[in-house]
């Protein structure tokens, strides 16, 4: 691969995504932000990204905007590697940003039940800087600052499927579930990155009893214990006082402890949190 072309003007998830993981995965290529040539549509060497109005992998053109039935450029370009299911499964954001992309946020607001206002409020302002660096750009190499941060982001976007998906296959093996009261818990000792694909495994469990992860803390000695979801029937803040708790957050859906109790003892302390029903 020679070159990347994605449209000029404002910048967007969708294009800015392709690039990153392009570079990750096909070498170094220049990025040029411009209108695409016949010549750039007619050689395979060239990826057209988000524009030109042509899909065609086999030219590695992957335009969208043409034909209503079409993902974004960013989802044809995961498809193209061989990511798409995958990220289908391990990354939430990723079909929201497509439904964003495809059909605006007015659209995808109706679709997920939520005021369009919510979604444009909750954009990132890091995001916004991001692109907005991108969009001052016409052409990229590789000793570009923001180039090397792109490839380097599409390097960690495909290289956490493989790692999300591991520790799914590990918490299948060793996480436990537990009793709390007349709920569960799910508790697992991994300390490395301990909260890695929790939300994985939770949706693979699909029980609706559950109403905490118990894992170990990364920024104290101790155990962390994350209420999951907004129920009122787990409050942390009722085991404040107790003398092995380090810390409780104000709104009470977060605790640690000051070291790893026994396993025994954590449960007990995190049974000690849920209301009577």
């Amino acid at each position: 691969m020679q070159k990347i072309v994605v449209h000029p003007g404002n910048a967007h998830r969708d294009d800015f995504l392709s690039v990153c993981v392009l570079l990750a995965t096909c070498g170094d290529a220049a990025v040029f932000r411009c209108q695409p040539t016949e010549e750039d549509l007619a050689d395979p060497e060239t990826f057209v990204i988000d524009v030109g109005m042509e899909y065609d992998p086999e030219k590695h053109n992957f335009d969208h905007h043409h034909d209503r039935t079409l993902p974004c450029a960013f989802h044809l370009i995961m498809q193209h590697l061989g990511y798409h299911e995958d990220a289908m499964q391990v990354y939430g954001w990723y079909p929201i940003m497509n439904m964003m992309d495809v059909d605006g946020p007015h659209k995808t607001a109706e679709d997920l039940g939520v005021d369009p206002g919510f979604l444009l409020a909750s954009s990132s302002p890091i995001d916004g800087y991001v692109l907005s660096r991108f969009s001052l750009v016409s052409s990229l190499g590789k000793r570009d600052l923001i180039y090397k941060f792109m490839k380097e982001m599409g390097k960690a976007l495909i290289g956490l499927i493989d790692q999300k998906k591991q520790r799914l296959e590990l918490l299948k093996k060793e996480a436990r579930v537990v009793e709390v009261k007349q709920f569960r818990a799910i508790v697992s000792t991994i300390s490395e990155e301990p909260k890695l694909s929790m939300e994985l495994f939770f949706r693979h469990l699909a029980d609706p009893g559950i109403v905490m992860c118990i894992t170990p803390s990364v920024r104290c000695r101790g155990w962390e214990l994350l209420r999951l979801g907004n129920s009122s029937i787990v409050d942390f803040r009722t085991i404040a006082n107790h003398p092995g708790i380090d810390f409780v957050h104000a709104n009470g859906y977060v605790a640690t402890t000051r070291n790893l109790l026994p396993f025994v003892e954590i449960v007990e302390l995190a049974s000690e949190a849920v209301r009577d029903t």
